[in-house]
């Protein structure tokens, strides 16, 4: 006989009658104590689930083949339950799943947040080595918790590594009368309070909207105030930084469409810094955003923009927009906010301090890096994936030959071109071309194994690139 295992969802309220059927044939039911008590008044021998999780699999491996066995499992068996543990060592032949509303599931559907794109980790009696690159690096995260790594012992983590704009939710006791679920946003208060158990946690990078989150009723922050603040839109940065440029979508345009090389006016940006629309159409050619499933590095990003474009090609995978000036941190958020954006993390940081805490890259896109831009290029090179594409964008004739001496060095197969771009310009009586400042836009690919030859570099002249 093989054994059937049931998710209990958040209480016994959330069972089927497929579910109860099922358990009330049983010879053998398998489960939690707060569980089992559920089925007191039925007929059938019962086996707790202890610490002692070893006995409770070797015990149900000897009584398989000659009882019907079930086994009861808290929110969906499969997810970070013991379901796993009994295919690992029944073998999935041997064992039949009936899923059920998990904890996280149910999380996001009391705060209505979206959790297609958030990552979902159980500190549940686990270490995680890199939870605090996950938190610097998703803007959603769900968490399990245990009675050691608490909300605060999360709240006191983000306190240890910065994180701008960071919160989180707390859900105690999903599912039962003493349901209690708040937002906070101060994580030294956090860390001091206590909280029920069990509880799950939500950590959420807030790219501007407690409005947004307040219109859950009854949500309070850590002082029990209800949530009244309003969302941060571009139209509100440019209030902020005067020196921001912004503009609404033309008359009959969604305003988060996004396409490559969109007219720089619909980004939030300090004026003169962003990727020109026709140089970041090119960047992104030259990056061959061929797989949906890409991670993209934006390094010094600014406004933005090219992780922005770069979000619609990899839409199942994520971009990492990296910048350390906080002032601009502003302005991605906004523009992440505008066009709807939600697979790109926002770090605050020099390139070289954060890049050890980002997940390695299938492609990277330079746009600022300074004095560190060749250090930036080799550390980074360091972690992209075999065949990934590096783009380097420079308006300095002095950037040209060492980063192309650098990518050969590494082994990369390179290329430069020069981008000039002139555009019309209105006149009293007619129009003429405005030339902006030309841009070196160098690209390099890694070789898919790492004793594959360098190339031999030839020599570009200037222009002699462009495909134009």
């Amino acid at each position: 006989m093989g054994v059937d295992i049931i998710g209990m969802g958040l209480s016994g309220e959330d069972l089927t009658n497929r579910h109860e059927q099922i358990i009330r044939r049983a010879d053998l039911l398998v489960g939690g104590i707060r569980h089992l008590e559920q089925f007191q008044d039925l007929a059938i021998e019962t086996l707790p689930i202890s610490k002692d999780i070893a006995l409770v699999v070797e015990t149900v491996r000897e009584r398989m083949g000659s009882a019907r066995i079930v086994v009861l499992a808290s929110g969906d068996p499969l997810f970070f339950g013991i379901g796993s543990t009994l295919v690992r060592a029944l073998g999935k032949e041997a064992v039949t799943f009936h899923p059920n509303v998990s904890s996280l599931a149910a999380a996001f559907s009391a705060i209505k947040e979206p959790w297609q794109d958030a990552r979902l980790i159980s500190l549940h009696g686990r270490e995680v080595p890199d939870l605090v690159s996950i938190l610097k690096t998703h803007s959603r995260i769900g968490i399990l918790t245990d009675h050691t790594r608490t909300p605060g012992w999360i709240a006191q983590v983000l306190l240890d590594n910065p994180i701008p704009g960071v919160g989180m939710w707390v859900l105690e006791r999903l599912g039962t009368k003493e349901q209690a679920i708040t937002w906070h946003d101060d994580m030294a208060k956090v860390a001091a309070m206590g909280f029920a158990t069990p509880n799950v946690v939500v950590v959420k990078q807030s790219f501007a909207t407690r409005e947004e989150d307040s219109r859950m009723s009854g949500s309070t922050d850590s002082l029990g105030e209800t949530l009244n603040q309003a969302p941060v839109t571009g139209e509100k940065m440019s209030q902020v930084h005067g020196t921001r440029d912004r503009t609404a979508p033309a008359q009959g345009e969604d305003s988060s469409t996004i396409w490559p090389g969109m007219p720089d006016e619909r980004f939030v940006h300090e004026k003169g810094l962003i990727t020109k629309a026709e140089v970041r159409s090119i960047s992104l050619s030259k990056l061959k955003l061929v797989s949906h499933h890409f991670t993209v590095w934006d390094l010094g990003a600014g406004s933005g923009s090219v992780g922005i474009e770069v979000s619609a090609f990899v839409h199942k995978g994520r971009v990492v927009a990296v910048e350390k000036n906080e002032n601009r941190l502003a302005d991605i958020r906004a523009n992440v906010a505008r066009f709807g954006v939600t697979n790109l993390d926002v770090v605050h940081g020099n390139s070289l301090g954060v890049m050890d805490q980002l997940p390695d890259p299938d492609r990277i896109f330079i746009g600022g890096g300074g004095q560190d831009l060749l250090a930036i290029i080799q550390e980074a090179g360091k972690r992209l994936k075999p065949s990934g594409v590096m783009v380097v964008n420079t308006v300095l004739l002095q950037n040209m030959e060492p980063v192309l001496a650098l990518l050969k060095k590494m082994g990369f197969r390179s290329q430069l071109i020069q981008v000039q771009v002139s555009k019309s310009t209105s006149m009293p009586v007619g129009e003429r071309l405005e030339a902006l400042n030309p841009v070196w836009v160098i690209s390099g690919e890694k070789p898919k194994r790492t004793n594959e030859q360098p190339q031999k570099h030839k020599s570009v002249e200037p222009g002699g690139g462009d495909p134009r």
